[in-house]
């Protein structure tokens, strides 16, 4: 063979395995595992908020919704016989208003408070609600008493309804689910119109209570 014809024998079997070489290879992509599901959260515990007395500083006036249109306040009077239903607590016109319609929340025990007027603080005296009986002082009338210790129908419990009224029960009868309530000055009227403990029904406007700030 000549050396020309041997010459080209060998670039042919030179290119011949380039060409080979330069097919690439199918790369099959490596499998990619699917992302995980994030597990879901923990959905936040609720939490119920403790209930907490609500908090009164300076003196109120204490309206009825029934009232209120009329300008209307508890009166806290002394005990005695010449005083307007004897000293029963009732619902009159709120005159500038007078120092027995100036009442302070006193925070006792358990999210009670003793009711006092401004009247009466000195002497130490609070708004006591009895049982309504003919053997009861007054027949069972609101009054200013001796706060003593105080007893249990001086601790009072404000329990907040609607549109910023709250209805007003004392320890000694929250259990019977009784409320303090204000009604018309008259002689048709239950007591003649003094402040009394009556059945929380549902409740009436005369025991919605709204704390008016005197300050």
């Amino acid at each position: 063979m000549k050396k020309f014809d041997l010459l080209v024998l060998v670039l042919v079997f030179v290119f011949g395995l380039s060409g080979c070489a330069a097919e690439s290879t199918a790369i099959v992509p490596s499998e990619v595992p699917d992302s995980q599901t994030q597990e879901p959260l923990p959905s936040s515990t609720s939490i119920t908020e403790t209930e907490v007395a609500p908090e009164f500083s300076g003196y109120y006036t204490l309206q009825t919704m029934f009232l209120e249109a009329e300008n209307k306040c508890l009166e806290g009077n002394r005990l005695a016989d010449d005083s307007v239903l004897s000293g029963a607590a009732f619902m009159n016109d709120c005159t500038s208003p007078t120092t027995g319609q100036l009442w302070k929340m006193v925070p006792a025990d358990e999210g009670y408070y003793t009711l006092q007027t401004k009247f009466f603080e000195a002497e130490n005296k609070c708004l006591e609600g009895n049982q309504l009986a003919d053997d009861s002082v007054l027949g069972g009338a609101a009054f200013i008493n001796d706060c003593a210790s105080p007893t249990t129908g001086q601790l009072w419990k404000l329990v907040p309804t609607d549109e910023g009224y709250f209805t007003l029960q004392t320890m000694f009868l929250e259990a019977e689910n009784k409320c303090l309530e204000g009604n018309q000055l008259a002689d048709d009227s239950v007591l003649g119109g003094a402040a009394f403990m009556n059945d929380c029904a549902s409740p009436t406007t005369g025991q919605l209570w709204k704390l008016v700030s005197a300050e």
